[in-house]
């Protein structure tokens, strides 16, 4: 089954790159990551989309600041 639809991000700076996908089957609100290749987080759970956002964020003050 496809995935309804992916964001794939990347970072060269600090060669990261997260790959966002939601799939149908996951719920409405659960999504799957994967960051430099690996499940994001480790506990290989579907993460909300707020939960996201909050680490996207975070990364890109941690960036700014460097």
């Amino acid at each position: 089954m496809k995935a309804d639809w992916r964001i794939s991000i990347k970072d060269y700076r600090r060669n990261k790159n997260l790959k966002i996908t939601r799939l149908p089957f996951a719920g409405k609100c659960q999504f799957w990551a994967r960051m430099n290749g690996e499940p994001w987080p480790k506990d290989h759970r579907p993460v909300s989309l707020t939960r996201l956002l909050t680490a996207l964020r975070k990364s890109l003050v941690k960036a700014a600041q460097l």
